[in-house]
């Protein structure tokens, strides 16, 4: 216990450093072997996920030529402030390398393209200022990239009146699906369909995964942080369906957003509840703070620990540092490739184009590869709606009927994208697990893609 109290001690110094200096290098990321893979009672449904994991939308014979002119897109995210690490400087490396690859192999039907990126540090209030700077811009937006809740919260009915497509990281369930038909669309599965199936995989592998000493029924506790993001989760869908399994939600224990919170408490008041899991409903600082606050407490042979897909992003790691390996068998929804999926085209191109280029080691994140897989899927989408509506029709409306008539979109296989049948954001995920091989971390697979409950508002 002495020990964990001091790694506890030492974990807040580096969560509080970090909101102030530069990320300290992240352990390597070790790849996943075929061994590390681990069998699941529960690949029922996982077989049209996969396939749909592995291709990659046909190329597009362009029927116009752009040459001469300029796409632009725009971006809106926070490169500052105590939450850059979330995208570190993986995303600013990403977008480049995308624009340049891109524009190297012919652009947008011939057509330049350039990015326009406005700093918001995921401000609601910045991020609507630099919303409204967007939509008045020349020439006419046609798609923005967001990247936190608050942007997509606060831009849903905007973009629906200006008629922009955003193509959002902040998964918002509510924003997504009201109004029906909007225009915001997610670059992963909302958060809600992420918490169902993290319970949909331990129902199905309850004997398997459940801490020693567990009984039959699962009691979850969820730590989230105190904004929309945090609550993201533990919608009524989401608990309408944990409850048609048998399993049981405690009520959400909120976190203050701040690298010196303490959520020891919060931890102890869910195991006294009864709780033998713990999902984190937070990100960067966050996440490190619940890992960190559970391994103190004595806490993480008793539960099973894992949360929302940004808590398995690679910033967690660097923040930990030195101290990496306590979160060592934490589980995490993981809706994309990932650097070993050297099969997939999309992690073909990011190799080669972040080798080529030398970025540093600890850049080799996941937001190098899901910022670079969200251009090549617009790339596609933009090419396809130039050769249904002409040059003249390149605006967002026809970009969203054009995303609307493919259905399921993915880039270059790396992130999907599902607008079926009125869907704005992918059904389908991995669950990884995080293990500590003596040196550094791999990404294990503990469930191979399966196809996610149906949490959207109303369903």
């Amino acid at each position: 216990m002495k020990r964990l109290l001091c790694l506890l001690i030492t974990l807040v110094a580096l969560v509080a450093l970090a909101a102030c200096t530069a990320p300290a290098a992240a352990p390597e990321a070790a790849e996943p072997t075929e061994a590390a893979v681990e069998e699941s009672a529960s690949d029922a449904g996982s077989s049209d996920a996969d396939s749909m994991a592995a291709a990659s939308m046909e190329a597009v014979e362009c029927t116009n030529d752009l040459t001469g002119e300029e796409v632009v897109l725009h971006q809106q995210a926070g490169r500052e402030g105590p939450l850059a690490s979330i995208l570190g400087q993986g995303f600013a490396l990403a977008t480049e390398d995308a624009v340049g690859y891109i524009n190297d192999h012919g652009g947008i039907c011939g057509a330049t393209l350039r990015v326009e990126f406005c700093e918001t540090n995921y401000n609601p209030e910045m991020e609507v200022t630099c919303y409204e700077g967007i939509r008045s811009s020349e020439p006419k937006p046609i798609v923005l990239f967001t990247y936190g809740s608050g942007a997509t919260i606060a831009l849903k009915d905007r973009v629906v009146e200006d008629e922009i497509v955003n193509i959002a990281a902040g998964l918002n369930a509510e924003a997504f699906y009201n109004p029906a038909g909007g225009y915001t669309f997610g670059a992963a599965p909302i958060y809600s369909d992420q918490f169902a199936g993290f319970i949909k995989f331990l129902s199905e592998n309850w004997a398997d995964v459940k801490p020693e000493g567990a009984g039959d029924e699962i009691v979850v506790g969820v730590i989230g942080w105190a904004n929309a993001f945090g609550a993201g989760a533990t919608t009524p869908e989401a608990i309408a369906y944990a409850e048609s399994l048998g399993v049981t939600v405690l009520p959400l224990e909120e976190q203050a957003i701040s690298p010196d919170a303490d959520v020891s408490g919060n931890a102890q008041t869910l195991a006294l509840n009864g709780a033998n899991v713990i999902y984190a409903q937070n990100l960067s600082f966050g996440t490190a703070q619940v890992i960190g606050a559970i391994r103190s407490s004595g806490l993480w042979d008793s539960v099973v620990v894992g949360g929302v897909n940004w808590t398995f992003n690679t910033d967690v790691l660097t923040i930990l540092g030195e101290n990496a390996a306590i979160a060592d068998g934490y589980y995490g929804v993981f809706p994309y490739a990932w650097w070993s999926d050297t099969d997939i085209e999309g992690v073909q191109i990011a190799t080669e184009l972040f080798d080529s280029a030398g970025h540093p080691e600890n850049e080799r994140a996941t937001s190098y590869l899901t910022t670079l897989s969200s251009f090549l899927l617009i790339e596609h989408v933009l090419e396809a709606t130039l050769n249904e509506f002409g040059p003249d029709g390149l605006t967002g409306a026809n970009v969203k009927a054009t995303m609307e008539s493919i259905g399921k979109l993915t880039g270059a296989g790396i992130i999907r994208l599902d607008a079926s049948n009125g869907s704005r954001a992918s059904h389908e995920a991995q669950i990884r697990q995080w293990k500590w091989n003596g040196e550094s971390m791999d990404y294990t697979i503990a469930q191979d893609w399966f196809t996610l409950p149906d949490t959207r508002p109303g369903q």
